[in-house]
């Protein structure tokens, strides 16, 4: 590879990199609830700018995103709402409930985050272990 030519490779790496630096991401979910109760979940907003806060939307992904995933759009799945809010400290969050309770034992959630700055799409296996 000539001098030129791996110049050009650093900076094309480089420009790829740089929005992936400032994205938001998802950490792991917190399920609160148990089978046979309505959903109860959290999931923690990562690396979001503070003013992104306001125009962020979430939803569960709609059925051609589930199938492009290789998922199983389960009919429950319609259930299931999104929302972002904020804790006492601050920290945003994913807010997920369900309108009814959950009778399935495991659940594949499809969550869309849309901001300013970008998309994502991350999938989340649900097991819910029966009450006690």
């Amino acid at each position: 590879m000539n001098q030129f030519a791996g110049k050009f490779f650093i900076a094309a790496f480089a420009v790829l990199l740089a929005p992936a630096a400032h994205a938001a991401g998802l950490g792991g979910i917190d399920v609160r609830s148990s089978l046979g109760q309505a959903l109860e979940a959290e999931v923690e907003i990562i690396a979001l700018k503070p003013k992104e806060f306001e125009e962020l939307q979430a939803r569960i992904a709609n059925v051609e995103e589930y199938k492009a995933a290789n998922l199983v759009y389960a009919s429950v799945v319609r259930q299931i709402r999104v929302s972002a809010a904020r804790r006492a400290g601050g920290k945003a969050v994913l807010q997920l409930t369900s309108i009814a309770p959950i009778n399935e034992p495991s659940l594949d959630l499809l969550v869309e985050l849309t901001w300013p700055g970008g998309r994502l799409l991350q999938k989340y296996t649900i097991l819910l272990d029966p009450q006690k």
